[in-house]
């Protein structure tokens, strides 16, 4: 086991165990939410911090004693698989009977979705962008928009301020790959610059071919479609490769130790835009707590979807609560139909018919080890 991966492991289970150290309140019987994250594995960075923001919003949910009943996460290991994804909504559809689950990775998330359908059971995403999961499941709702929008956004950018002419993708061979390839061609297309695409497996861990045949197209950008690990890899060996070109990206490369890679430099991608300076009180309740346990850093747009996709449920929970109706997923489906449009951290979020949301984005570009907004999408 590498010392990044024990690493990853030793944060996650550190975060669970300091989150239920919290007692909850004598005698109440508990919500359960089901969390389907990677807690092992090359991925499990990602869950670390997908759990950061479903733990506080919990920890500040159950403090201010909004509910009748105290919120349970059921955590369960996807390791960023669908086949483990699979074993663990099953669990929690037959066993826990959980009605509200989080997911994230969009192998994952499309792997759980027709089961969430057949049983009944609310589905948030906060982090998989693949355009495939738009309208895949009526119990499914994603809160983060997918990467059809991050490339609308960044592509005519790129083309009209960079003068990219030619761009070659490189992306991962699943269902988020392939969506990242479909919008990327479809930008291009209507932009005008020419466009190559190289795929990898999931597993692949050497790119010097790969990196060879970019180096040989001679490209004005390279979009790298990947995630964990693997896309700092393929960062670093086409820096190391002798590829000078412009390296764009998707929200999913955002992570700490990725930044701090001198491959990096210059790295421009797309996020989407959250309201920090919102003067709402949801806003300034999160920014607080999130400061007071993880010091004055900015919080990732990832811990900010999965807080928001808890205060989701714990409006729908009320709503249902105070109309003396069951917690059902069934009824929470309802619920959030009915509510429509939820207040969150940044503003309100309110979905399309297909599920998805639409918000704002934004591009940066990294500079010493920092992204900064050079630009932002309405």
């Amino acid at each position: 086991m590498s010392l990044w991966t024990f690493g990853a492991r030793l944060g996650v289970a550190l975060g669970l165990f300091f989150t239920f150290l919290a007692p909850l309140r004598a005698g109440a019987q508990t919500l359960t939410v089901g969390v389907i994250f990677p807690l092992s594995g090359p991925n499990a960075v990602y869950g670390q911090t997908f759990s950061l923001g479903a733990n506080l919003a919990v920890k500040n949910i159950n403090d201010g004693h909004d509910l009748p009943n105290p919120i349970k996460l059921l955590y369960e290991d996807s390791q960023a698989l669908p086949q483990p994804a699979i074993i663990a909504m099953n669990k929690l559809a037959n066993v826990e009977r959980t009605p509200f689950v989080l997911s994230a990775f969009s192998g994952v998330t499309k792997a759980v979705a027709p089961i969430a359908t057949r049983r009944k059971i609310v589905v948030i995403n906060g982090a998989a962008v693949s355009p495939e999961l738009a309208g895949l499941s009526p119990y499914l709702f994603n809160v983060i928009p997918l990467v059809n929008d991050e490339i609308a956004a960044l592509m005519p950018y790129a083309t009209s301020k960079l003068n990219v002419k030619h761009l070659i993708l490189t992306y991962v061979n699943d269902p988020f790959g392939q969506g990242a390839l479909g919008a990327l061609t479809q930008q291009c297309a209507r932009l005008g610059c020419q466009t190559a695409a190289i795929s990898v497996s999931p597993g692949a861990t050497n790119f010097q071919a790969e990196v060879a045949k970019i180096r040989a197209g001679h490209p004005d950008a390279v979009y790298i479609a990947s995630y964990g690990q693997q896309q700092n890899v393929i960062l670093k060996q086409l820096r190391d490769g002798g590829v000078t070109a412009r390296i764009f990206s998707y929200s999913g490369i955002n992570l700490p130790d990725t930044m701090k890679l001198p491959a990096a430099q210059g790295l421009i991608f797309t996020t989407q835009y959250v309201s920090f300076d919102s003067p709402d009180p949801i806003t300034k309740k999160f920014l607080e707590s999130f400061r007071a346990t993880n010091g004055n850093g900015a919080p990732s747009f990832y811990s900010v979807n999965y807080y928001n996709a808890m205060l989701l449920f714990a409006q729908a929970a009320k709503w249902l609560s105070d109309k003396k109706e069951p917690i059902t997923g069934e009824n929470l489906l309802h619920a959030m139909h009915t509510i429509k449009t939820f207040q969150a951290v940044g503003g309100t979020i309110s979905f399309q018919p297909d599920g998805t949301v639409r918000q704002a984005m934004q591009i940066l570009r990294v500079v010493d080890g920092r992204p900064q907004v050079i630009a932002t999408v309405q």
